[in-house]
């Protein structure tokens, strides 16, 4: 019985690994004004996102990427974008129905250590049979083996960001988050994490506009 279960067990585990070899941690906080109606936002000001420790930042160009897809994603709800540094002489500021604010707080690489293990692999292979006729057939049939996986060092990357919304008559927030992303099997992934990152919240805004 238990050797059975043991193979049977250790398999569904390595399916597990190959189907979801790519282990990932998110945490998100959200929060919105309930009574505030974005549906009237027509202009928004952004604002350059602020990359609050730059110390594990490879380089300049690593920050100029992280601009870029900033702005990729921001202009993608249905509202007039107001770049203060280019737009302020034909789209006044005052103009603008709320501006966004962005900070990373965190872009990190990192690893840990996968111990060693076994498990149980199904292998086939084939055997002569012979008919009550004096025949004979290939059957295939299934066996179990033990598997053994060394000790692996996985790498990490974790990047975390916050947004911040703000009526531009009042200054009031009116919708904030802060999202924290962690992805294994990677190194130095953090561009390709905050572009996912910043896409899932204009895409939330562009959302809201809609209604």
């Amino acid at each position: 019985m238990f050797r059975f279960l043991n193979p049977l067990l250790s398999g569904i585990m390595f399916l597990l690994l190959i189907l979801c070899p790519l282990a990932a941690h998110a945490e998100k906080v959200h929060w919105e004004d309930k009574t505030y109606d974005f549906s009237k936002i027509k202009q928004a000001i952004v604002y350059d996102i602020e990359i609050v420790d730059t110390s594990e930042i490879p380089s300049d160009l690593t920050e100029k990427l992280v601009q870029e897809e900033y702005w990729k994603t921001a202009s993608k709800p249905h509202y007039k974008l107001i770049r203060p540094d280019d737009n302020a002489v034909l789209y006044p500021q005052e103009m603008a129905d709320i501006y966004v604010k962005a900070e990373i707080l965190k872009w990190h690489d990192d690893y840990y250590i996968k111990p060693a293990y076994t498990d149980w692999e199904t292998r086939s292979s084939t055997r002569k049979v012979k008919r009550s006729d004096g025949s004979w057939y290939d059957e295939t049939y299934y066996y179990t083996v033990p598997v053994y996986h060394p000790e692996q060092t996985i790498y990490t990357s974790t990047v975390r960001v916050k947004f911040d919304v703000y009526d531009n008559k009042t200054n009031k927030l009116i919708m904030s988050r802060d999202e924290l992303r962690e992805r294994d099997d990677s190194r130095q992934g953090q561009v390709g994490i905050f572009g996912r990152i910043s896409k899932s919240f204009f895409d939330d805004l562009g959302k809201k506009l809609k209604k």
